[in-house]
């Protein structure tokens, strides 16, 4: 059964106090409204955990958990906020994917993946950039769906943060304003994104400048008044439709119409008697899985960091991309072979130390290094780890005058997924939960491409193998498979690196070695089941922030300390 864009669900964990948030915020002034930015990348709580790439985005999750809401709602609020603090990475333009833990140990899915038109042919001026290029937007179906089903609060709830973000403003993050600058020249010449993202001479914001975004705030207070029937069926998709056919897009007012969030096919694993549940393609948690499950027919845990572990790591990444991007039949014969554990020792059969040389390397698929992901976990036992993207940073670059937002880019990525009538291109989005004998200790994800696959895999070997803190797991350097011979190793300036003597091992193993930075960023959380402690870890790489709700907050919005 798909979730609905417009019909409301029935909900029993809703309170009859649902709105007391929104009706709080309202009754403050416009200042005290806006969050205040959490700065921490290391936080530990026993009441809930936010964990997200911007700390005003965290602050937001926080706040929502003090009113009252649980780890779905406060991730809700969290991913509308980051459309406003991040719009380079994620926003209500684009695709998102969600796993929920429930308190009783249930998972459960919402694929919320943008979807090639139903009229799409590709055409020569498309690009990777453009009107041809945007799909239809899943992201605002998907946390609609994933509220209604298992939060506690109403949409103009978790929506009023992110509004009082758009109307306030705040001071511009250096990375954003980064990002900015790198894509002016296409923002200058489409009108709706000059006017949401430079000054009125057309230049840039600097980093701390005060940032405001009155049309995307407009466009955020219709969906709270007038729920996400307004983005596919009513006024924002008229607007969103006639932009389009004005300037020759793919995307129509059917298309928004017939768009649903499906609830997303779960993949389940195993590794070091660990239990592993994320979802399937589009998102690429069966290729976390199977590189996990390859790894465990060797012994990393006597040698991980060493560069005999890099070099078994590194193949059976390359071995899962692979996998991944190939024909298995139906997408249920794929999943089942996929998630063996007999088709992991098969493929691992594969990988030799030293490498062997490959007659006919496979090519690598294209993909974006820009993403988003953030994790929530609250004291009642609900987890959710959400990923979402543009594609690219600031996606297909445009956004419909008055409307604020930027659209996904998504037909570029349409020869990675196998024909179907209308597909939802896949990406490398690896939402993750950890489970030991049933009782969850890890939920994390990752932004970058398919660097997210290789990061998670990294820090999940070394919590479990090598038995780091996820603090330290999380700081210790990375690396990525390029084909089956080549490595590349990540060396930030002033940060995680490997050593010299690494490289010259990995070489004589028959690795091509190359060294690089710009190795993902993983938001996670850490669950203590004995001490009831949850550790937020947001990656040292970034800017995020962790933060869980303070009692007393929680006790003034009349909620349960």
């Amino acid at each position: 059964m798909a979730f609905p864009h417009v019909a409301p669900l029935s909900n029993p964990l809703r309170r009859a106090g649902r709105f007391r948030w929104f009706l709080l915020l309202a009754a403050l002034p416009l200042q005290a409204q806006r969050p205040e930015a959490v700065t921490l990348q290391v936080e530990t709580s026993t009441r809930g955990m936010v964990v997200s790439a911007e700390p005003l985005a965290t602050a937001a999750g926080v706040q929502v958990m003090e009113a009252g809401g649980n780890a779905v709602d406060a991730a809700v609020a969290t991913a509308f906020a980051l459309a406003v603090t991040e719009p380079s990475m994620s926003g209500i333009g684009g695709r998102t994917t969600i796993l929920i833990r429930t308190p009783a140990g249930q998972f459960a899915g919402v694929d919320g993946f943008t979807e090639v038109p139903r009229g799409y042919v590709r055409r020569p001026g498309d690009g990777v950039t453009g009107y041809g290029t945007i799909g239809i937007p899943g992201t605002v179906a998907a946390l609609a769906a994933a509220l209604e089903q298992y939060g506690t609060m109403g949409l103009a709830d978790v929506l009023a943060p992110a509004i009082a973000l758009a109307e306030g403003g705040f001071p511009l993050p250096a990375l954003e304003a980064e990002r900015i600058a790198r894509v002016a020249e296409d923002f200058r010449a489409l009108p709706g994104a000059r006017s949401a993202f430079l000054k009125m001479d057309g230049s840039t914001y600097q980093a701390g400048e005060h940032f405001r975004q009155l049309d995307l705030a407009r466009t955020l207070r219709t969906l709270a008044v007038e729920g996400p029937e307004a983005f596919y069926v009513g006024e924002i998709a008229q607007r969103i439709a006639d932009d389009m056919a004005a300037h020759g897009g793919h995307l129509t007012l059917e298309d928004l119409a017939s768009y649903q969030a499906h609830p997303a096919r779960l993949v389940r694993g195993r590794y070091r008697g660990y239990d592993m549940v994320g979802t399937f393609l589009p998102s690429s948690s069966i290729t976390t899985v199977q590189a996990l499950q390859m790894m465990e027919t060797f012994d990393p845990a006597a040698h991980v960091g060493s560069p005999t572990w890099i070099a078994t790591t590194s193949q059976a990444l390359q071995v899962a991309f692979e996998d991944r991007d190939r024909d298995y039949g139906t997408p249920d014969e794929k999943q089942a072979l996929l998630s063996s554990g007999a088709w992991a020792e098969t493929r691992a059969r594969e990988i030799r130390v030293p490498v062997q040389p490959q007659r006919d390397p496979p090519a690598q698929g294209r993909e974006s290094a820009h993403t988003t992901h953030l994790t929530t976990a609250d004291a009642d036992g609900w987890i959710v780890a959400m990923t979402a993207s543009l594609g690219d940073s600031f996606g297909s670059r445009v956004v419909s005058p008055g409307l604020g937002f930027v659209y996904a880019s998504t037909m570029q990525y349409t020869e990675i997924l196998p024909g179907t009538p209308h597909p939802r291109p896949a990406t490398s989005q690896s939402p993750l939960v950890v489970s030991k004998d049933g009782v969850p200790v890890l939920a994390l994800g990752a932004a970058g491409g398919r660097r997210i696959v290789t990061a998670v895999v990294a820090v999940l070997s070394r919590v479990l193998d090598e038995g780091l803190a996820l603090e330290e797991a999380m700081a210790a350097p990375r690396l990525h498979p390029v084909g089956r011979q080549g490595v590349e190793l990540e060396r930030e300036p002033g940060g995680a690196a490997w050593g010299e003597d690494v490289e010259r091992a990995l070489r004589d193993l028959g690795f091509d070695v190359r060294v690089g930075t710009s190795f993902a960023r993983i938001h996670a959380i850490a669950l203590d089941p004995v001490r009831g402690v949850l550790t937020g870890v947001a990656d040292p790489r970034g800017n995020g922030a962790a933060g869980g709700p303070d009692p007393a907050r929680i006790r003034q919005a009349g909620g349960n300390p």
